[in-house]
């Protein structure tokens, strides 16, 4: 509280008045009011006396002391001039809520007040999520207004995550309060774990994940086939195993499956299917080449035209595994006619022997050469011709025409044409 010492009265309304004031908190500034004095103010110090200058005091006024503490108080003390009395009062001014800086707030039970009393010190904190960067937190109260705030915040830096073994942390923004980091494997590990950290108050939150190398359970069996190499706990990154199917059994679909980075083998495994085409049924063609029915997967024929037709198509067909022939099956269409000539020549009857084991004659002509020729439209290649002289020959088509190629003995002597 404050005190106030009369050292001397003063003796008249325009004596010269004397007195000591002394305060055992804070600084005062002594105002007068009503009357003028020597000097405008007087300042006490904290606690020390202090001597006024020898005041002249005219009227009766009175004095104001504005000081530091930590209570709003009023002091009168009564100064005895003559016969008349001279207030002087002790007052001191409160201050407002402080305002805060940037990213801060007034720590504690401060908060809550509405008015601060003369000399009050309070002390900011910074907000969560920001860390001190120099600067005091305190302010303090002062005639009512507060001192300025020096207080510096900023956003919190959490700094690296750490490190990854088999991987690497991706910040996308930056390490500071808020912010996320991004945990991404290497090919061929997996991530164990969550793949996202948050910059928190206290640091990183949550826990570092790990990348762990990627392992493939087994992959199925499959029905009337089967799958090499055979592991019984689990396959390794990029591990292949391939499949097969038992005999008369087609294998539809991938023969090879790797172990991929997501932990499954891919593609999806293959089926065992059988597949069997029909007998082509080309109305006048016979096979030339190629097994009988049936007709297995990728099993391949060559059809030929008889005689007086003309192939539209192709006459090589392959068994496909959706069971049909590819391409299309062929047309054998009927030769358009030429006008007879009045040249007389000398024709053949010849049978040939397809590798059906079917039976055709065609009419050879002989050529000037020794080889014979015939016009039958059909596709003669592979056809072997029986002549006369009890030996094989092959035809060859060239140019809509039978050629008489190669000749050789039969090899056995009971083989009839």
């Amino acid at each position: 509280m404050f005190f106030v010492c009369i050292k001397a009265p003063c003796l008249g309304l325009t004596k010269v008045c004397d007195f000591g004031l002394r305060t055992r908190s804070a600084s005062l500034i002594i105002k007068p009011r009503l009357f003028p004095v020597k000097s405008d103010f007087t300042i006490v110090e904290e606690g020390r006396n202090q001597q006024s200058d020898s005041s002249h005091f005219v009227g009766n006024g009175s004095l104001t002391l504005v000081g530091l503490a930590d209570s709003v108080m009023g002091l009168t003390s009564f100064l005895l001039l003559s016969s008349v009395a001279l207030a002087i009062t002790a007052q001191a001014q409160n201050c407002p809520v402080p305002e805060p800086g940037p990213n801060m707030n007034l720590k504690g039970n401060d908060i809550l007040q509405n008015t601060f009393p003369d000399g009050t010190t309070v002390s900011f904190a910074c907000d969560v999520g920001y860390q001190a960067a120099g600067g005091s937190p305190l302010i303090t109260c002062n005639a009512g207004s507060w001192s300025p705030v020096r207080l510096k915040c900023q956003r919190k830096n959490c700094g690296s995550a750490g490190e990854v073994s088999h991987g690497q942390i991706d910040y996308p923004q930056d390490t500071l309060f808020g912010d996320t980091a991004v945990i991404i494997c290497d090919q061929g590990y997996q991530l164990v774990g969550q793949n996202r950290l948050t910059c928190g108050k206290d640091g990183w939150e949550g826990r570092l994940p790990r990348c762990e190398a990627v392992t493939c359970r087994p992959p199925p069996m499959i029905e009337h086939g089967n799958y090499n190499p055979k592991k019984e706990e689990y396959y390794e990154y990029r591990d292949v195993v391939m499949y097969s199917c038992q005999n008369d059994y087609t294998l539809n679909g991938s023969k090879s499956l790797s172990c991929s980075e997501n932990g499954n083998f891919m593609p999806d495994p293959p089926q065992c299917v059988v597949v069997e085409c029909e007998n082509p049924k080309i109305e006048n063609a016979v096979r030339i080449e190629g097994p009988p029915p049936p007709y297995r997967y990728q099993y391949t024929v060559t059809y030929g035209c008889k005689s007086g037709y003309i192939m539209i198509g192709k006459g090589t067909l392959v068994c496909g595994i959706d069971g049909r022939w590819t391409p299309e099956l062929p047309q054998c269409q009927l030769k358009s006619t030429t006008p007879a000539t009045t040249t007389t020549t000398t024709t053949t009857t010849t049978t040939t022997t397809t590798t059906s084991g079917k039976k055709q004659t065609a009419p050879v002509t002989p050529d000037p050469n020794g080889s014979s020729h015939s016009k039958t439209g059909i596709d003669c290649s592979g056809v072997a011709l029986c002549g006369r002289s009890n030996t094989y020959s092959h035809l060859l088509c060239l140019l809509s025409l039978w050629t008489l190629a190669i000749q050789r003995e039969k090899t056995r002597l009971s083989e009839k044409c």
